[in-house]
Protein backbone atom coordinates (compact mmCIF):
# COMPACT_ATOMS: atom_id res chain seq x y z
CA UNK A 1 0.00 0.00 0.00
CA UNK A 2 1.40 3.39 -0.94
CA UNK A 3 0.56 6.79 1.29
CA UNK A 4 1.39 9.74 0.70
CA UNK A 5 0.84 12.59 3.40
CA UNK A 6 1.22 16.53 2.15
CA UNK A 7 2.76 18.98 5.27
CA UNK A 8 2.81 22.66 4.40
CA UNK A 9 2.51 25.93 5.70
CA UNK A 10 -0.20 27.35 4.73
CA UNK A 11 -1.21 30.94 5.62
CA UNK A 12 -4.25 32.32 7.24
CA UNK A 13 -6.97 33.57 5.33
CA UNK A 14 -5.16 32.84 1.99
CA UNK A 15 -7.23 30.25 0.48
CA UNK A 16 -6.71 30.74 -2.63
CA UNK A 17 -2.63 30.98 -2.66
CA UNK A 18 -2.64 28.44 0.09
CA UNK A 19 -4.21 26.00 -2.72
CA UNK A 20 -1.57 26.99 -5.46
CA UNK A 21 1.29 26.72 -2.54
CA UNK A 22 -0.40 22.89 -2.56
CA UNK A 23 -0.61 22.31 -5.85
CA UNK A 24 3.31 23.20 -6.68
CA UNK A 25 4.09 21.04 -3.36
CA UNK A 26 2.32 18.03 -5.02
CA UNK A 27 3.54 18.98 -8.73
CA UNK A 28 7.21 18.63 -7.30
CA UNK A 29 6.57 15.21 -5.12
CA UNK A 30 6.00 13.57 -8.87
CA UNK A 31 3.84 10.74 -7.36
CA UNK A 32 2.77 7.97 -8.78
CA UNK A 33 1.04 4.88 -8.03
CA UNK A 34 -0.58 6.01 -4.14
CA UNK A 35 -3.44 4.51 -2.70
CA UNK A 36 -3.93 7.23 -0.07
CA UNK A 37 -3.01 11.21 0.31
CA UNK A 38 -3.87 12.88 3.38
CA UNK A 39 -3.62 16.64 3.98
CA UNK A 40 -3.50 18.65 7.39
CA UNK A 41 -6.55 19.90 9.81
CA UNK A 42 -8.09 23.03 8.18
CA UNK A 43 -5.62 22.78 5.31
CA UNK A 44 -6.32 24.93 2.93
CA UNK A 45 -7.50 28.18 5.46
CA UNK A 46 -5.34 28.29 8.08
CA UNK A 47 -6.18 27.40 11.07
CA UNK A 48 -5.46 30.04 14.03
CA UNK A 49 -8.53 31.90 13.69
CA UNK A 50 -9.60 34.03 16.99
CA UNK A 51 -13.61 33.69 16.76
CA UNK A 52 -16.04 32.98 14.83
CA UNK A 53 -16.12 36.13 12.98
CA UNK A 54 -12.54 35.98 12.18
CA UNK A 55 -13.33 32.58 10.37
CA UNK A 56 -16.73 33.05 9.37
CA UNK A 57 -16.17 34.21 5.80
CA UNK A 58 -13.71 31.09 5.16
CA UNK A 59 -16.60 28.58 6.18
CA UNK A 60 -17.41 26.10 3.66
CA UNK A 61 -20.39 24.32 2.46
CA UNK A 62 -20.82 20.83 3.80
CA UNK A 63 -19.05 18.42 1.03
CA UNK A 64 -19.21 21.33 -1.33
CA UNK A 65 -16.76 24.38 -0.77
CA UNK A 66 -13.59 24.40 -2.77
CA UNK A 67 -11.68 22.48 -0.49
CA UNK A 68 -13.86 19.42 -1.86
CA UNK A 69 -13.76 20.53 -5.10
CA UNK A 70 -9.99 20.34 -5.24
CA UNK A 71 -10.10 16.64 -3.30
CA UNK A 72 -12.05 15.74 -5.72
CA UNK A 73 -9.92 16.95 -8.85
CA UNK A 74 -6.69 15.57 -7.27
CA UNK A 75 -8.60 12.37 -6.22
CA UNK A 76 -9.15 12.05 -10.31
CA UNK A 77 -5.48 13.22 -11.19
CA UNK A 78 -3.66 11.05 -8.54
CA UNK A 79 -6.30 7.93 -9.08
CA UNK A 80 -6.06 8.00 -5.43
CA UNK A 81 -8.42 8.59 -2.18
CA UNK A 82 -7.53 12.25 -0.64
CA UNK A 83 -8.67 12.83 2.55
CA UNK A 84 -8.43 17.02 3.71
CA UNK A 85 -9.78 19.25 6.57
CA UNK A 86 -11.77 22.07 6.15
CA UNK A 87 -14.00 24.61 8.04
CA UNK A 88 -17.93 23.36 7.46
CA UNK A 89 -20.85 25.14 7.26
CA UNK A 90 -23.61 22.83 7.94
CA UNK A 91 -25.25 23.76 4.97
CA UNK A 92 -28.74 21.77 6.24
CA UNK A 93 -28.71 25.09 8.97
CA UNK A 94 -32.55 26.14 7.84
CA UNK A 95 -32.42 28.45 11.18
CA UNK A 96 -30.06 30.63 12.79
CA UNK A 97 -29.61 31.32 16.65
CA UNK A 98 -28.76 34.78 16.98
CA UNK A 99 -25.74 35.72 18.80
CA UNK A 100 -26.25 39.57 18.97
CA UNK A 101 -29.11 42.46 18.31
CA UNK A 102 -28.69 45.81 18.40
CA UNK A 103 -30.43 48.95 17.71
CA UNK A 104 -28.57 48.93 14.19
CA UNK A 105 -27.73 45.26 13.52
CA UNK A 106 -28.74 41.98 14.03
CA UNK A 107 -25.82 38.93 13.70
CA UNK A 108 -26.47 35.14 13.68
CA UNK A 109 -24.44 32.32 15.12
CA UNK A 110 -24.31 29.45 11.77
CA UNK A 111 -23.56 25.80 12.85
CA UNK A 112 -19.59 25.03 11.54
CA UNK A 113 -17.60 22.22 12.54
CA UNK A 114 -14.08 21.09 11.72
CA UNK A 115 -14.42 18.50 9.58
CA UNK A 116 -12.62 16.44 7.33
CA UNK A 117 -13.84 14.51 3.83
CA UNK A 118 -12.66 11.55 1.93
CA UNK A 119 -13.64 11.09 -1.66
CA UNK A 120 -12.31 8.43 -4.11
CA UNK A 121 -11.03 8.94 -7.53
CA UNK A 122 -14.74 9.00 -9.04
CA UNK A 123 -15.45 11.74 -6.69
CA UNK A 124 -17.48 9.79 -4.55
CA UNK A 125 -18.14 10.69 -0.66
CA UNK A 126 -16.57 8.00 1.31
CA UNK A 127 -16.33 9.27 4.58
CA UNK A 128 -17.24 13.08 6.38
CA UNK A 129 -15.82 13.44 10.18
CA UNK A 130 -16.47 16.10 12.45
CA UNK A 131 -14.04 16.92 15.12
CA UNK A 132 -15.01 15.37 18.06
CA UNK A 133 -12.48 17.21 20.85
CA UNK A 134 -12.22 20.85 20.23
CA UNK A 135 -9.44 22.56 21.60
CA UNK A 136 -9.00 26.01 23.04
CA UNK A 137 -8.97 27.45 19.74
CA UNK A 138 -11.95 25.96 17.42
CA UNK A 139 -13.75 26.24 20.90
CA UNK A 140 -14.70 29.83 19.82
CA UNK A 141 -16.29 28.60 16.59
CA UNK A 142 -16.96 25.33 16.09
CA UNK A 143 -19.46 23.20 17.77
CA UNK A 144 -18.38 19.22 18.52
CA UNK A 145 -19.56 16.58 16.38
CA UNK A 146 -23.22 15.12 16.91
CA UNK A 147 -22.55 11.61 16.42
CA UNK A 148 -18.83 11.25 18.01
CA UNK A 149 -16.17 9.00 16.60
CA UNK A 150 -16.23 7.72 13.04
CA UNK A 151 -14.95 4.34 11.91
CA UNK A 152 -16.07 2.84 8.40
CA UNK A 153 -15.42 0.46 5.54
CA UNK A 154 -13.07 2.67 2.79
CA UNK A 155 -12.54 0.51 -0.15
CA UNK A 156 -8.73 1.13 -1.30
CA UNK A 157 -9.41 0.12 -5.23
CA UNK A 158 -7.46 2.57 -7.58
CA UNK A 159 -3.45 1.00 -7.70
CA UNK A 160 -2.09 -1.45 -5.26
CA UNK A 161 -4.70 -2.19 -2.58
CA UNK A 162 -7.44 -3.76 -5.18
CA UNK A 163 -10.94 -4.09 -3.80
CA UNK A 164 -9.20 -4.57 -0.33
CA UNK A 165 -11.96 -3.17 2.31
CA UNK A 166 -10.19 -1.61 5.41
CA UNK A 167 -11.74 -0.04 8.34
CA UNK A 168 -10.98 3.00 8.83
CA UNK A 169 -10.70 5.72 11.74
CA UNK A 170 -11.18 9.24 11.12
CA UNK A 171 -9.19 11.76 13.44
CA UNK A 172 -8.72 15.27 13.74
CA UNK A 173 -5.45 16.71 16.26
CA UNK A 174 -7.05 17.58 20.14
CA UNK A 175 -9.12 14.03 19.09
CA UNK A 176 -5.94 12.29 20.34
CA UNK A 177 -6.32 14.11 23.57
CA UNK A 178 -8.35 13.56 26.37
CA UNK A 179 -11.25 15.27 26.33
CA UNK A 180 -10.95 19.63 27.61
CA UNK A 181 -7.94 18.02 28.91
CA UNK A 182 -9.98 17.05 31.35
CA UNK A 183 -10.84 13.25 31.53
CA UNK A 184 -8.56 11.02 32.85
CA UNK A 185 -5.23 10.30 30.50
CA UNK A 186 -5.56 6.64 30.88
CA UNK A 187 -9.13 7.20 29.13
CA UNK A 188 -7.82 7.18 25.38
CA UNK A 189 -11.25 7.97 24.10
CA UNK A 190 -9.98 8.24 20.79
CA UNK A 191 -7.76 5.13 20.61
CA UNK A 192 -10.02 2.92 22.70
CA UNK A 193 -12.79 3.75 20.14
CA UNK A 194 -10.75 3.35 17.10
CA UNK A 195 -9.50 -0.23 18.71
CA UNK A 196 -13.29 -1.03 19.82
CA UNK A 197 -14.42 -0.44 16.52
CA UNK A 198 -11.74 -2.70 14.76
CA UNK A 199 -9.96 -0.22 12.66
CA UNK A 200 -7.27 -1.41 10.49
CA UNK A 201 -6.44 2.21 9.52
CA UNK A 202 -6.23 5.98 11.51
CA UNK A 203 -5.82 8.68 8.76
CA UNK A 204 -5.42 11.85 11.39
CA UNK A 205 -5.57 15.06 10.15
CA UNK A 206 -3.66 17.75 12.44
CA UNK A 207 -2.61 21.33 12.99
CA UNK A 208 -0.50 20.16 16.20
CA UNK A 209 1.36 23.35 17.96
CA UNK A 210 5.22 22.94 19.09
CA UNK A 211 5.40 22.69 22.80
CA UNK A 212 8.43 24.95 22.39
CA UNK A 213 8.91 28.35 21.43
CA UNK A 214 10.63 29.83 18.44
CA UNK A 215 13.84 31.06 20.56
CA UNK A 216 14.31 28.00 22.49
CA UNK A 217 13.27 25.44 19.46
CA UNK A 218 16.57 23.03 19.03
CA UNK A 219 15.60 20.87 16.32
CA UNK A 220 16.04 22.18 12.90
CA UNK A 221 13.34 22.44 10.74
CA UNK A 222 14.49 19.16 8.72
CA UNK A 223 14.60 16.81 11.63
CA UNK A 224 11.00 15.77 13.32
CA UNK A 225 10.27 16.98 16.64
CA UNK A 226 10.35 13.60 18.44
CA UNK A 227 8.82 14.51 21.56
CA UNK A 228 5.78 15.28 19.58
CA UNK A 229 6.05 12.19 17.78
CA UNK A 230 6.43 10.22 21.46
CA UNK A 231 3.21 11.94 22.72
CA UNK A 232 1.83 10.93 20.17
CA UNK A 233 2.18 7.24 19.91
CA UNK A 234 1.80 7.02 23.63
CA UNK A 235 -2.29 8.63 23.56
CA UNK A 236 -2.39 5.58 20.86
CA UNK A 237 -1.01 3.41 23.53
CA UNK A 238 -4.11 1.14 23.53
CA UNK A 239 -3.82 -0.04 19.85
CA UNK A 240 0.27 -0.28 20.31
CA UNK A 241 -0.64 -2.83 22.80
CA UNK A 242 -3.11 -4.65 21.42
CA UNK A 243 -2.62 -8.02 19.56
CA UNK A 244 -3.10 -6.99 16.25
CA UNK A 245 -1.82 -3.93 13.88
CA UNK A 246 -3.10 -0.89 12.38
CA UNK A 247 -1.89 1.61 9.98
CA UNK A 248 -1.09 5.21 11.14
CA UNK A 249 -1.23 8.15 8.84
CA UNK A 250 -0.42 11.79 10.83
CA UNK A 251 -0.79 14.50 8.37
CA UNK A 252 0.36 17.34 10.24
CA UNK A 253 1.32 21.27 9.52
CA UNK A 254 4.32 23.17 9.60
CA UNK A 255 5.21 26.81 9.84
CA UNK A 256 3.88 29.67 11.79
CA UNK A 257 0.82 31.62 12.31
CA UNK A 258 0.25 35.03 13.90
CA UNK A 259 -2.32 35.29 16.70
CA UNK A 260 -2.87 34.17 20.18
CA UNK A 261 -1.14 31.47 21.41
CA UNK A 262 -3.00 29.32 23.83
CA UNK A 263 0.31 27.40 25.47
CA UNK A 264 2.78 30.12 25.70
CA UNK A 265 2.95 33.66 26.80
CA UNK A 266 4.49 34.85 23.13
CA UNK A 267 1.93 36.03 20.42
CA UNK A 268 1.80 33.95 17.38
CA UNK A 269 2.43 29.97 17.06
CA UNK A 270 4.61 27.67 15.40
CA UNK A 271 2.87 24.00 14.45
CA UNK A 272 5.23 20.54 14.98
CA UNK A 273 4.90 19.02 11.37
CA UNK A 274 6.69 15.66 12.22
CA UNK A 275 4.26 14.15 9.71
CA UNK A 276 4.20 10.33 9.33
CA UNK A 277 3.51 6.84 7.98
CA UNK A 278 3.56 3.57 9.96
CA UNK A 279 2.10 0.66 11.77
CA UNK A 280 1.59 0.00 15.41
CA UNK A 281 0.44 -2.81 17.43
CA UNK A 282 1.99 -5.70 19.53
CA UNK A 283 4.01 -3.08 21.32
CA UNK A 284 5.92 -2.04 18.20
CA UNK A 285 5.75 0.94 16.33
CA UNK A 286 6.85 1.30 12.51
CA UNK A 287 7.89 3.83 11.16
CA UNK A 288 8.05 3.71 6.97
CA UNK A 289 8.79 7.61 6.71
CA UNK A 290 8.74 11.09 8.80
CA UNK A 291 8.95 14.33 7.75
CA UNK A 292 10.69 17.25 9.27
CA UNK A 293 9.28 19.50 11.98
CA UNK A 294 9.67 22.82 9.38
CA UNK A 295 9.59 20.84 6.36
CA UNK A 296 7.34 21.14 3.40
CA UNK A 297 7.18 18.73 1.01
CA UNK A 298 4.94 15.39 0.35
CA UNK A 299 6.00 11.90 2.21
CA UNK A 300 5.05 8.99 0.22
CA UNK A 301 5.66 5.91 1.67
CA UNK A 302 5.65 2.40 -0.40
CA UNK A 303 4.27 -0.21 3.23
CA UNK A 304 5.41 -3.32 1.17
CA UNK A 305 8.92 -2.22 1.56
CA UNK A 306 10.67 -2.20 4.88
CA UNK A 307 10.09 -0.01 7.50
CA UNK A 308 12.60 3.12 8.52
CA UNK A 309 12.28 2.63 12.01
CA UNK A 310 11.27 0.42 14.44
CA UNK A 311 10.50 1.48 18.15
CA UNK A 312 9.44 -0.62 20.79
CA UNK A 313 6.68 0.87 24.03
CA UNK A 314 8.24 0.38 27.30
CA UNK A 315 5.11 -0.43 29.46
CA UNK A 316 5.89 1.50 32.60
CA UNK A 317 6.15 4.80 31.42
CA UNK A 318 5.08 4.50 27.68
CA UNK A 319 8.18 6.15 26.36
CA UNK A 320 9.69 4.51 23.22
CA UNK A 321 12.95 3.51 22.06
CA UNK A 322 15.04 1.32 19.20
Amino acid sequence: MRIACLQFAPELGKTANNIIRADRILEAATLSQIDLLVLPELAFTGYNYPSLSAILPYLEPTASGCSTVWAKATAAHFNCIVTIGYPELYAATSSLEPISNTSSSLTYQPTAYNSTITVSPAGKILAHYRKTHLYYTDETWAQESPSGWLTTGVVFEPNTKPDEELQAAFGICMDLNSYKFQAEWNAYEFANAAKKAGAEILVLSMAWLSTHSTEVLEVPPGQPDLQTLSYWIERLRPLVEQDKEVIIVCANRCGEEPGNNPIGQEEGVEYAGSSWVGRIGRGQINIWGILGRGEEGVLGVDMGEEPMFVLKMRAANGDVHD
